[in-house]
């Protein structure tokens, strides 16, 4: 078993980075994104410049290669142009300065006092080109080789707007792009330039930036692999804080929340996602699996045709009619007939419970457990009769097909009690086809499901992947797909696990 669970767990791995990688190539050469149409302004004074889409391009990440983007999209970008690597067990960690100068403090809402703000580091880029970022303002000195190309002694990055420009500068601008050692820069007139860097070129930052690595700690020189004019040099331009998806860090929302980390985006949702697909699945288990035992003993009875029946009306309604029929009559109907009413959509009241309905006559307070459990009764009941149908039908015919086996009838004319046959022999390996089935519901619990979601306008990470889609908001999109192959490939190991519980003959060398 253990050599098994060996040779699983790196075939997971390799089928969880090539599933990552047809997640990230199939969204990236997907038509749209989020410049598409930018361009097309017909007002001048709303026009983009190159300088503008260049520095949007850069803060998307969408300036870099294609096979540069995923690999920076799996393991970061903080490795792009640094110069050191730090080799702690943990990362370097450091009070994070403002702009005054001082720490920067944030308030402990337990505790009530003010801690200061960490960041933390595994690689370092010394000051240079690899912190340059497009729209960044340069004074260059140096020599000119030729009427584009400029050799640069000295360079000062974002000099104040008020400052008078020095008469001794061989050219200025704004960055446009990096090319390893050379910065590619445009002036006022959008004519670009390129200026060539050298290890002697001097780079002057703003104070609190750029700053050279702190001494202590234990740092290594990794300049030669991924400095500006180490072997990876060509793409130090590209260098960034991000720690990719492997780090923990799938980066931050486009559209839906701006600046938000995706993180902390799933998480706001996920609670809710696993709060009703929990409980629907544990309702659609408890009832399917007897049901489906019941009808498949009692083929061909009344009961077996009232339950088919059921399956198939289950099975063959479409679920977003089902959810707005259930809408239109317990929350909208019953409204007008002066009945309790449901809430129409929601995770929870946001102030007091509107008169007349459920969570009035009931006093309920407001986000308590039992406001969000009313607010998945609808939801929940739809997706449980979704759940029951089918997995009921599942039962039923695996049921049939075990109880037709020799070790039934065996177990029958030794005089067993019928009970005992069914519940000990016979049911035990009819739950193996089961298992497979109900094991795939993990990565629904936390997809949740899409159509439900948004019928019910229940925030749940359905319904984020859905709006996600709609805005072209590709961190949030791929960080959901992610994790959902993730769970998808730990489910299948948790079936094969679960198999050799319920039927004793099945074993792993």
């Amino acid at each position: 078993m253990t050599n098994y669970l060996i040779r699983r767990t790196f075939q997971m791995i390799l089928v969880v980075l090539l599933s990552s990688l047809a997640i990230y190539v199939l969204l990236n050469v997907a038509p749209g994104g989020p410049l598409s149409g930018i361009r097309l302004s017909a007002d001048r004074k709303s026009r983009v410049s190159d300088t503008d889409i260049a520095r949007l391009e850069a803060y998307l990440g969408l300036d870099k290669p294609m096979m540069l983007r995923y690999v920076v999209w799996l393991v970061g970008d903080d490795w792009l142009g640094a110069n050191w690597m730090y080799a702690g067990l943990g990362r370097y960690s450091r009070e994070k300065m403002g702009r005054n100068g001082k720490p920067m403090t944030t308030l402990n809402r337990d505790t009530g006092e003010r801690e200061p703000v960490m960041e933390y580091f595994r690689f370092w880029a010394d000051p240079g080109v690899a912190l340059l970022n497009p729209g960044y303002q340069l004074w260059v000195w140096g020599e000119k080789i030729d009427d584009t190309h400029f050799r640069a002694e000295r360079i000062r990055v974002k000099p104040p707007a008020t400052a008078e420009r020095p008469d001794d500068i061989v050219i200025a601008g704004s960055v446009f792009a990096g090319h390893g050692p050379v910065v590619e820069i445009a002036d006022l007139n959008n004519n670009h330039y390129f200026i060539e860097t050298d290890q002697n070129t001097q780079f002057e930052f703003p104070e609190g930036e750029g700053l050279p690595r702190p001494e202590d700690g234990r740092w290594v020189d990794v300049s030669w692999l991924f400095g500006a004019h180490g072997i990876l040099g060509k793409y130090a331009g590209f260098h960034g804080d991000s720690h990719g998806i492997l780090r923990g860090d799938f980066g931050f929302s486009w559209k839906l929340s701006p600046s938000q980390p995706v993180t902390s985006l799933i998480k706001s949702r996920l609670g809710n996602t696993v709060l009703l697909m929990t409980t629907a699945s544990l309702i659609s288990l408890l009832i399917a699996i007897p049901i489906g035992i019941y009808s498949a003993v009692h083929q061909y009875s009344k009961a077996d045709y009232v339950f088919t029946t059921f399956a198939f009306f289950g099975s063959a309604m479409p679920v977003f009619w089902f959810g707005l029929m259930l809408i239109l009559v317990f929350s909208y109907q019953f409204k007008n007939w002066g009945l309790p009413y449901m809430p129409s959509g929601g995770v929870a009241l946001v102030r007091a419970a509107p008169p007349g309905s459920l969570e009035a006559t009931l006093n309920i307070t407001p986000r308590s457990l039992v406001d969000r459990l009313i607010h998945i009764i609808m939801p929940g009941a739809m997706l449980s009769l979704l759940y029951m149908a089918g997995w009921s039908r599942y039962m039923r015919a695996s049921m049939l097909e075990v109880l037709r086996q020799d070790y039934v009838r065996t177990a029958r004319a030794k005089g067993l009690v019928e009970r005992m046959v069914i519940l000990k022999h016979a049911m035990r390996n009819a739950l193996v086809p089961i298992i497979t089935i109900v094991v795939f519901e993990i990565p629904g619990i936390f997809g949740g499901a899409t159509l439900t979601e948004t019928v019910f306008s229940y925030p749940g990470i359905g319904r984020l992947y859905f709006d996600a889609l709609g805005g072209n908001d590709w961190p949030v999109v791929m960080a959901i797909l992610f994790i959902t192959a993730i769970l998808v490939v730990i489910a299948t190991l948790l079936g094969d696990i679960l198999y050799t519980v319920v039927d004793p003959r099945i074993r792993f060398s």
